[in-house]
């Protein structure tokens, strides 16, 4: 590959260290520096909160009909959502964690990864014969 393609060991890792989960910087304004269970629970107590409006004004009902019972609802809906986000969180951690330890433990099978500037598609991918019926001699 020429030079001009192949990219600093720094620069990969401030892209990736950028790219994970959880290590931007969190603004209140951005939600996609959220984490995933502040994301879950937001969203779906906004769309309990919509579907609310949205019956009242299909069904022409005033604004607090039935609001206790229904603020109740959503806020068990949102409790849930943030609870599925923070599983969501714990699961991926758990499996990155996995995923890091046996890499530790089976360097030799992770070499190809140290080579960032990239390889030739002919040293990633098998050979390839093809094999088709009009070849074959039936005797």
């Amino acid at each position: 590959m020429t030079e001009c393609t192949r990219v600093s060991d720094k620069e990969i890792e401030r892209r990736e260290s950028y790219i994970r989960a959880g290590d931007r910087p969190r603004e209140l304004l951005d939600p996609f520096t959220w984490e995933y269970r502040w994301k879950s629970g937001t969203l779906f107590t906004a769309m309990g909160f919509a579907s609310i409006y949205a019956y009242n004004t299909w069904y022409r009902k005033p604004w607090y009909f039935g609001i206790f019972p229904r603020l109740a609802l959503v806020g068990a809906i949102g409790a849930l959502a943030y609870g599925a986000g923070a599983m969501r969180e714990h699961h991926n951690k758990t499996r990155d964690a996995v995923i890091e330890h046996y890499m530790q433990l089976h360097p030799d099978d992770f070499d190809h990864f140290k080579d960032r500037s990239g390889r030739a598609w002919s040293e990633v991918l098998l050979p390839w014969y093809p094999k088709r019926a009009q070849y074959y001699k039936f005797d």
